[in-house]
């Protein structure tokens, strides 16, 4: 799917993870962002066909990142961290092939807390 992709592009941190249950001071519990595993990734920018195609459903998603592509997938990451702000993990493409020249898309939302849309 992704091919032609310069390696040097994936040069900032991914942090995947879940929500998982924390204690709050008020003795709580309240979803929070637990990190599984941390991969290199890059922004992917579309082209003029693709903006267009995707014109209605800009809604649905802030950012698409690039990653190697991996045979497990995410993992069942459902959350991420890009630049010290949360986003909720809305969709995949993986590359079916499994070369040394495929990446994966991940596009990602902004939110505000784990749990909250």
């Amino acid at each position: 799917m992704v091919r032609n992709i310069n390696p040097s592009r994936l040069n900032t941190r991914l942090h995947l993870g879940v929500a998982a249950p924390v204690r709050t001071t008020q003795g709580t519990m309240q979803p929070d962002f637990k990190e599984t595993e941390t991969v290199w990734c890059g922004v992917y920018t579309m082209t003029v066909n693709q903006q267009i195609s995707t014109l209605g459903a800009s809604d649905n998603f802030d950012l698409i990142l690039i990653i190697r592509h991996r045979e497990s997938g995410l993992n069942g990451a459902k959350y991420a961290r890009f630049k010290d702000l949360l986003y909720e993990i809305t969709g995949t493409s993986p590359e079916w092939s499994n070369t040394a020249h495929s990446f994966d898309l991940v596009t990602i939302k902004k939110v505000d807390r784990i749990g909250i849309s």
